[in-house]
């Protein structure tokens, strides 16, 4: 099944335009894959017709509903486990760097359905209980989409969901089972703190960033977006903070003013002098 052009076209644009994510006719299987629950759930006779009533913009919540489910979601507990080994090591150098202010801020730039920021809570309860009792911890874990912020936010997983990546003895330690899924403990929840946000659109203020964690993101945008999105991370980045990207994502030809580090099995970022 494929999209007819004339719609395939539209969506590939607003895609672009409201989300940076870029698609070729490629995908077109991935279209059809996403629109059609769409499509049943609302009733609506063909995909075509979705793009059609989303190009009227009657119903703005339809246009939500398909750009959320074009965004690629996926994520897990300690994703690629190298760049939490190398976070737990730079936090272990910002416990001297940042003892006058006590205050850490650490962003989960796509947070997806909460895996990432939660894990980073985990990795902080877990071997700096010191920072979390007595110094100021941020987590702000962003995303595009309303569908996923809101599943995060309720912190609670399904049985697959905690069995990628999330070490037994962090489970037995950090989750109580609830209503046949598993839930997050308060001390976990209450230093993320959830909000939407659109990394090529207008930000909301935002604290000065000791490490951001913008993993597996650039890989659906261009160049020229990738460049624009780096120079306005240099601009929330602490000046000896951190950027971690993902583990196929590179910054050649692309925004110079960040200088590769070497972590624990991983490369990391700091903006360049």
């Amino acid at each position: 099944m494929k999209v007819a052009p004339p719609q395939f076209a539209f969506l590939c644009d607003l895609l672009k335009k409201r989300t940076g994510v870029v698609i070729d006719d490629s995908k077109q299987y991935l279209v059809v894959a996403r629109m059609l629950p769409i499509v049943r759930q609302r009733k609506i006779p063909s995909i075509e017709t979705l793009l059609d009533r989303v190009r009227q913009g009657i119903d703005p919540s339809l246009e939500r509903d398909v750009l959320s489910a074009m965004m690629t979601h996926e994520t897990s507990f300690f994703r690629d486990t190298k760049p939490f080994e190398t976070l737990r090591q730079i936090i272990g150098e910002l416990m001297s760097t940042r003892a006058a202010e006590k205050q850490l801020v650490i962003w989960s730039a796509a947070c997806s359905t909460g895996q990432e920021p939660f894990s980073i809570a985990m990795l902080l309860n877990e071997h700096f209980r010191d920072l979390v009792t007595s110094w100021r911890i941020r987590i702000l874990a962003t995303d595009y989409s309303d569908v996923v912020l809101a599943k995060a936010r309720e912190g609670s997983f399904t049985d697959l969901e905690t069995g990628r990546g999330l070490p037994p003895a962090l489970k037995q330690k950090y989750f109580r089972p609830l209503q046949g899924r598993w839930s997050i403990a308060q001390e976990c929840r209450r230093l993320v703190e959830f909000r939407q946000l659109n990394l090529i659109g207008n930000w909301p203020p935002l604290p000065p960033c000791d490490v951001v964690f913008l993993r597996n993101v650039m890989l659906y945008f261009d160049v020229a977006t990738r460049d624009a999105l780096l120079q306005r991370m240099r601009r929330a980045v602490k000046g000896d903070g951190s950027l971690f990207l993902g583990g196929a994502e590179t910054m050649i030809g692309i925004d110079q003013g960040w200088q590769r580090m070497t972590g624990l099995g991983c490369s990391y970022y700091r903006p360049k002098k």
